[in-house]
């Protein structure tokens, strides 16, 4: 599983924890289905008559919870408005089973739920069609977030966040302090799975934002064996969010969906920045001879692309909005826990897709051997 499909599936998971607290309705969650069939109309989607040839559309995403969410926000509305079934393949789309699906010209997928690393590798690789942005709108989407062979649909970030009330008034405000274990002692919690961590190590030793691709691995394993002794891993949203109500961190990098819920849920004394985190695409895919058509698959695509259904998604699951259209459809609530917002995204650095589709398996490898020795 790669690392959007992690936070989707934590994102999915938070929405059914806040229908269960109360937080939000059922019909709310389930507003979710109506989110992208006004968008499928304004993106050209033909009427069932002329795609009648096509009985469906594959999209392959990674299971659980997911499952059915995506077939509530975005295969029913596109059913209601061109007919063609949108079927749920749960199985998981590592890029290795896309690349051995095109090279065997057996292609049974026509979506394919990745991220930035996994557009490169599968285009690098000639398994993955060109996104057409002449359906695809690229202005629908964050600076630097059209990529050539996947469709930014919304973002996310890893940002800092700590313990308000375990440095004495202290407040860190980037990776120098997070390094900082004399003026603000205690455990810290990182990624077990690397991604945002070498860019954190590299800015704590001193390389400027606009200075960190591609990444020096041998400096940033450097510099996080200094750390290493004061470090736990997670893996999963529930367990970064758990580590901090447990007292057993004061700092860590989590997603910002997870510390938005420490800072609602403890009435501010778990806080977090912005500042030095990393904005991360959610990148979806069409593999090379999809079944149905690269017309379909663009056009699917394109319908996620609503920026009304955008804020929906940040207001229910706090996904940020890729399209800059949304800026100003929500309120200064919204835009504080929104890594899209303006005034949030200037502070971030843009995960980086080429270094990402080169080096994100062997190094998360490094990366693991190193937390473990």
């Amino acid at each position: 599983m790669n690392d959007t499909s992690r936070y989707l599936n934590d994102a999915l998971s938070i929405a059914v924890e806040k229908m269960r607290n109360g937080s939000i309705s059922r019909r709310q969650l389930l507003q979710l289905t109506a989110l992208f069939g006004a968008s499928a109309m304004a993106s050209g989607i033909a009427p069932t008559r002329v795609r009648a040839e096509v009985k469906e559309l594959i999209f392959a995403m990674w299971g659980g919870d997911a499952e059915q969410a995506y077939q509530e926000a975005w295969g029913k509305p596109f059913t209601e408005k061109t007919g063609i079934e949108v079927v749920m393949d749960g199985s998981g789309p590592t890029a290795g089973r896309v690349r051995a699906m095109v090279e065997a010209g057996n292609v049974t997928w026509d979506i394919v739920d990745g991220g930035v690393g996994t557009q490169a590798a599968l285009g690098a690789a000639k398994a993955a069609q060109e996104i057409d942005y002449s359906i695809v709108d690229p202005k629908k989407t964050l600076p630097g977030t059209d990529y050539k062979w996947g469709a930014t649909v919304f973002v996310y970030g890893n940002v800092l966040t700590y313990d308000t009330k375990a440095f004495g008034g202290e407040t860190p405000k980037d990776w120098v302090d997070f390094w900082d274990v004399k003026k603000f002692p205690g455990k810290r919690v990182l990624y077990k799975y690397m991604v945002g961590t070498l860019e954190a190590a590299l800015m704590a030793d001193g390389v400027p934002m606009d200075k960190l691709y591609p990444l020096d691995v041998d400096r940033a394993m450097k510099k996080l064996e200094e750390l290493k002794p004061h470090v736990i891993l997670w893996d999963t949203g529930a367990s970064s969010q758990q580590v901090f109500r447990d007292g057993e961190v004061t700092m860590g990098q989590i997603w910002h969906t997870r510390a938005n819920l420490l800072k609602q849920e403890s009435n501010g004394r778990f806080d977090f920045t912005f500042n030095q985190g990393l904005l991360q695409p959610g990148v979806m895919s069409v593999p090379v001879n999809n079944p149905a058509g690269t017309k379909i698959a663009m056009d699917f695509l394109a319908s996620m692309q609503n920026p009304e259904a955008q804020v929906k998604l940040l207001e229910l699951l706090g996904n940020g909005p890729a399209n800059p259209e949304a800026n100003g459809l929500y309120g200064p609530e919204l835009a504080a826990i929104n890594p899209a917002s303006p005034e949030n995204v200037k502070l971030m650095v843009l995960q980086n897709a080429d270094w990402y589709g080169e080096y994100l398996v062997p190094v998360t490898k490094q990366f693991m051997d190193l937390m473990a020795s």
